[in-house]
């Protein structure tokens, strides 16, 4: 038999790296606008797409890390998660399958 330690999660450790992850992400995004709107004249067409595509790429990160952030400060028992899960099963067994 191996010898383990059993390790339970610790939410307020993840809670407080992504409150982190997504503030920096925040500060990111806002320097990349300040970059795309003062320097519209002064970028080559190029850069101003690397600019533009990095700026794209942030607001994606942030989307996730947000959403994820969102799902650890919610119970996963809550009333509208058991009714979302009800829909989908009552949807999957409507569904024909062939």
């Amino acid at each position: 038999m191996r010898d383990y330690i059993r390790k339970t999660p610790d939410n307020s450790d993840r809670l407080q790296e992504l409150a982190g992850r997504l503030e920096a992400s925040a500060d990111r995004i806002c320097d990349l606008q300040e970059r795309l709107i003062n320097g519209t004249d002064k970028l080559k067409p190029s850069e101003y797409d690397r600019l533009l595509d990095a700026y794209r790429a942030e607001q994606i990160r942030y989307d996730r890390l947000d959403e994820e952030l969102e799902a650890l400060e919610k119970p996963k028992k809550s009333p509208e998660n058991k009714e979302k899960r009800r829909k989908l099963n009552r949807e999957r067994r409507e569904k024909i399958n062939y």
